[in-house]
Formats: structure tokens, C-alpha cells, sequence
């Protein structure tokens, strides 16, 4: 076939989107970038509405707004963490399941009905807040991809609005977090027999159980560090720290409640403790107590994150306010932001957000002043403190960064032929592409992979072909490389 277009210099590169790659320390090619980064999106759960809501980080925008469960169950959506892909799972604690909504502007949606469109919730009349009748009911959003059970002796996947077994807020899902692989860990609380699973990220098949209950933990929150290591929370003076590669637990003894918990880049995990009015730092290599501060009285730190600088953002839920301490525990402001901020998390831009309990407000950060920026009400009790933007996911337990373009061929008769990749791939590092075709670049053919040499198969003509690649270390430091990409059209 003839060229369509090669991708080979800085300024074809910058035709796309890049998100965790960049092209200043070596010009001319893509390699991961230093700094944390991640899609321009939060996740928060509306806890006492049973729906989470996903909002624009760049405007405070709700662009969409999906129920986790039927309206008629007490779901209680709380932990939102977001995968490699910027799709979101959510725990509903007060039904026993994990729901896996996937991000609409990136493809990751289902046309179960085979109408050819896509539905699903949007602001129809673009005033930023997602109505009632912007919300679809449970079953009919083809955003929502996946309902996964996690009640003992009712396990299971399921096609949202199909699950008739019944739920339980006993165990409920309280510790989520993604893997380097895509797939989810989700851990139980709430009774004798709590449990870890772990999750397909595809077919929300539960592919192992590990059952915690012998060490006396219960999971509250979670996050897996770049060894592939799980640290699970336990609203008791206690950690877990569970090794998938082996099953070996081992139990750490905080000497305070364990709440949120929060990873930096230097082999630190910080720890909220609540009650205790606590704040401590582990070393994830010695496993030690490296420091325990006082927050203040009455403070209660909950949700926690920790930016680039290492500074460590913590939701103080009865001051009112975010708290930025420093790597070694040192106050550097109290932010106040509105009534019980439940959790704090990093957005694309480097910028925390406080998600507020009680008055319902977002409000967005910034470092620089140590000031809110900006503010906004989304209707409903905001009871989270995950990974609500994927920045842990994509920058710390893992290192991934995507570039996505859409040519124009200029023919809206074009027939798409090979997409050829020149990438360097040291060993514990991949480069993955995948394309998806337009004839009006608003409806979009279901992504298809590329396999390098080999004709597209399933993607059909049209003018516009979007095409996106994912680069990931998965083991070591060295970055993979693209040096360009070339589109032939037949």
C-alpha cells in the first residue's frame, strides 16, 4: 500500500495526545516521562445516591454520571481507583460488589443492544452537572461494563442488570487497587472470613482468592507498590503486606489506626490514622516505622496523597482542611476547604483535589499558593479517598504513558491497511498499539490491535483512523522508545 502518513519528528508527535510520554530528553523520539502524569478526569463516588460521577479536571465539569447498582439496593459506592486505560472501578460497600465503568472519551464502552450508538450519560445541555435525567438507570449505560460479586458463596461476573442473587453489605469491598497488569485487587470487610480478590480487568473474572482472615485483617484501603506488593489498611493499629508473587502475608504493627494510605517514589508509604490523630511514614523495603507525628487534636487524617516533591496532601475530616506536610512529617499549610474533605488525590496537571463528605464540594488546589482554585458542587456525600485520577496506578505501581493521534486521510472511502512501529524494547518494557476507524471522527469501530507487518482486519474505511500507543515498564528503570509510526492506506 501507499503511505498515508509516518510520525517521526517532535512536531508529528505533537499532533497527538501525550500523557506520560515525552519527547524533550532524547528530540525526535517518545520515551516515558520522569513526572507523574495521568488522564484529566476524577472519579468520585456519590455515596448516598448509589452513583459516581466522573468529572473534568481541567473545568471542574461533570461529564458523567453512572449508577453502580439498581436504584433500589443501598450500594454505597465508595473506593474508586482507576486502571492503566483511565476506566474506573468502584466498591460498593454496601452490597457486596465491584462495578468497572469504562471511559467513553477512550472507547471503553459496549454496544450491548447493537443499535450502533452509544448510551450512555452526558451533559446534553452542557451545564457542567449531570441531572437525573442525564443518569441512566442500572443496566441500560453501555459505559458500565462490569458488575463483579464479591459475597462469599456468590461470586461472579455478570453484564450489568443481569445479577439476580442478591446482595449483602457483609463483607463489602473496602481495599481496591490496579495492578501492573491491568487487573484489580479487591479486599472485604465486614466479617470473619475476609478475603482478597483478584479481579480480571476484562472480563471482571475472579481469577484467584487469598484469604486473609488467619492474620486478623479485615481491608480498608490499598495500593500496590512497584514491586508488585500490596499494602492493605485495616481501620485497625495494623498493616497487611501481601506478596501475589508468593501468597506471603505479613502483618505491621502501626501503633495507630490505619486508614488511608498514600506511596511516594522513594520506597516510603505514608499512613493516615484517624482517631488516633496520627500520621506515619514505612520504609516498603525494611518495612520499619520510619516516624509517627502528631496531626493535632480532633484533626482525624483520612485520605492522603503524596506529589512529585514528595509532599504528603492529607484530608484533616474535623479541621476542614487539606494539610501539605512535608516527606519528613514537617507542616508546610493547612488548606481549608469545606466541610469534611474525605480524601485528597493528584490530577494530570499535578494539582490536589480535596473530595468533600459534607458539603458535597469538590475543591481543586494549587501548590503554588496553597490555595483552592477552584470549586464545585457535585450533588451527593463524597466517601472516597483511592486512586480517584490513576496517577498512583500509571506513575508509582507502575510506569505507562500513551500517545494517541487521529490522521485525516482527507477520503472518507479510505481503506485502512498496515500500521507499522519502529520501537526500542529492553527487556521489562513493551510498546502496544491499537486502532480504531471514523467516517465522521464522532462514531467510532471497536479498537483493534496491531500486529506489526500484518493487515488490519476488523477496522473498517473512513476518513479518520485513531490510533493509540500504550508504552510500559514493568520491571526495572530504562524507558521503551517509539521512533515513529507509519499509517499505509490500500
Amino acid at each position: 500500500g501507499s503511505y498515508g502518513r509516518i510520525y517521526t519528528i517532535d512536531r508529528d508527535f505533537d499532533e497527538g495526545k501525550l500523557v506520560g510520554l515525552e519527547h524533550k530528553t532524547v528530540s525526535n523520539q517518545l520515551q516515558l516521562s520522569k513526572s507523574s502524569s495521568t488522564l484529566p478526569f476524577i472519579w468520585v463516588p456519590n455515596s448516598n445516591l448509589g452513583t459516581i460521577s466522573k468529572v473534568d479536571t481541567k473545568t471542574g465539569k461533570e461529564l458523567g454520571r453512572y449508577r453502580t447498582g439498581p436504584k433500589s439496593s443501598s450500594t454505597n459506592p465508595s473506593r474508586t481507583t482507576v486502571d492503566l486505560q483511565g476506566n474506573c472501578w468502584v466498591g460498593n460497600r454496601g452490597t457486596g460488589t465491584v462495578v468497572k465503568v469504562g471511559l467513553y472519551e477512550n472507547g471503553q464502552y459496549e454496544d450491548r443492544n447493537g443499535n450502533g450508538a452509544i448510551e450512555t450519560s452526558k451533559d446534553l445541555n452542557n451545564d457542567g452537572v449531570i441531572s437525573d435525567s442525564e443518569t441512566l438507570d442500572w443496566g441500560k449505560d453501555e459505559c458500565v461494563l462490569l458488575e463483579t460479586v464479591v459475597i462469599e458463596g456468590k461470586e461472579g461476573s455478570y453484564k450489568p442488570g443481569k445479577y439476580t442473587g442478591g446482595y449483602s453489605s457483609r463483607p463489602g469491598p473496602r481495599g481496591i487497587a490496579i495492578d501492573s497488569k491491568n487487573n484489580l485487587w479487591a479486599g472485604t470487610f465486614g466479617n470473619s472470613k475476609n478475603k482478597y480478590y483478584y479481579i480480571n480487568g476484562k472480563t471482571g473474572q475472579i481469577m484467584k482468592t487469598v484469604d486473609v482472615s488467619s492474620q486478623g485483617h479485615a481491608a480498608y484501603g490499598a495500593v500496590i507498590d512497584r514491586n508488585g506488593i500490596l499494602w492493605s489498611s485495616s481501620l485497625s493499629n495494623s498493616l497487611l503486606k501481601f506478596n501475589p508473587a508468593d501468597n506471603s502475608m505479613k502483618i505491621i504493627d502501626v501503633k495507630h489506626t490505619t486508614y488511608g494510605i498514600a506511596l511516594d517514589k522513594n520506597n516510603h508509604l505514608f499512613v493516615a490514622g484517624w482517631g488516633h490523630n496520627k500520621l506515619s511514614r514505612i520504609n516498603i523495603t525494611t518495612d520499619k516505622v520510619e516516624w509517627t507525628i502528631s496531626t493535632g487534636n480532633r484533626t482525624y487524617p483520612k485520605g492522603l496523597t503524596v506529589d512529585d516533591n514528595g509532599d504528603v496532601w492529607v484530608a484533616h475530616y474535623y479541621e476542614d482542611a487539606v494539610v501539605r506536610w512535608s516527606n519528613d512529617g514537617k507542616k508546610k499549610a493547612t488548606i481549608k476547604v469545606g466541610r469534611q474533605p474525605s480524601g485528597v488525590a493528584i490530577d494530570a496537571e499535578g494539582k490536589p483535589w480535596s473530595v468533600n463528605y459534607s458539603d458535597q464540594y469538590l475543591k481543586r488546589i494549587n501548590p503554588a499558593t496553597n490555595s483552592v482554585e477552584l470549586e464545585k458542587l457535585i450533588k451527593g456525600n463524597h466517601y472516597s479517598y483511592s486512586d480517584m485520577t490513576g496517577i498512583v496506578a500509571r506513575s508509582m505501581t507502575t510506569k505507562i504513558g500513551t500517545w494517541t493521534v487521529v490522521f485525516n486521510s482527507k477520503s472518507s472511502d479510505t481503506m485502512w491497511d498496515t500500521v507499522k512501529v519502529t520501537a526500542e524494547t529492553p527487556k521489562g518494557t513493551s510498546v502496544i498499539t491499537k486502532v480504531r476507524s471514523s467516517k465522521d471522527s464522532k462514531s467510532w469501530s471497536p479498537w483493534e490491535g496491531v500486529t506489526q507487518g500484518a493487515s488490519l482486519k476488523k477496522t473498517p474505511g473512513g476518513m479518520y483512523l485513531e490510533v493509540e500507543t500504550t508504552m510500559q515498564i514493568t520491571s526495572g528503570e530504562v524507558s521503551s522508545v517509539l521512533k515513529d509510526l507509519t499509517v499505509q492506506v490500500k
